[in-house]
């Protein structure tokens, strides 16, 4: 009986690390890579995330100004990005800032999260 407590017990708390490991997991990056006359922003998601097509990432400047990603490839059922999605800002920059919002999903989940990350 002890023996099934204990297995039991172990069950939970391996479950218990798991969870928290996703949702403290960083789901999304952004890459910049300069071009002749503007950035090219790259968002990238991490293993085991997908990123919400439906509702596109957007990207708010310190000016203000919203800048949307996107991308031609989509999952067959349009819900999801088939390629990191991209977007350009004018001038060459080294370090984006402003506040990111997106869409993601944990792959297998069937629910997506709003995640907002300053840069």
């Amino acid at each position: 009986m002890k023996t099934v407590l204990l297995g039991l017990a172990l069950v939970i708390v391996a479950v218990s690390r798991t969870a928290q490991a996703q949702t403290n997991a960083q789901p999304l990056a952004v890459r910049a890579e300069p071009t002749d006359s503007a950035t090219r922003l790259v968002l990238v998601a991490a293993p085991g995330w997908k990123i919400n097509a439906r509702v596109k990432p957007a990207l708010e400047l310190p000016s203000g100004a919203i800048v949307r990603f996107d991308a031609p490839q989509l999952t067959a059922d349009s819900a999801y990005f088939a390629e990191p999605p991209t977007a350009r800002i004018p001038g060459r920059v080294a370090t984006v800032r402003g506040m990111l919002k997106a869409s993601v999903c944990a792959v297998g989940e069937q629910v997506c999260r709003v995640v907002t990350l300053k840069l």
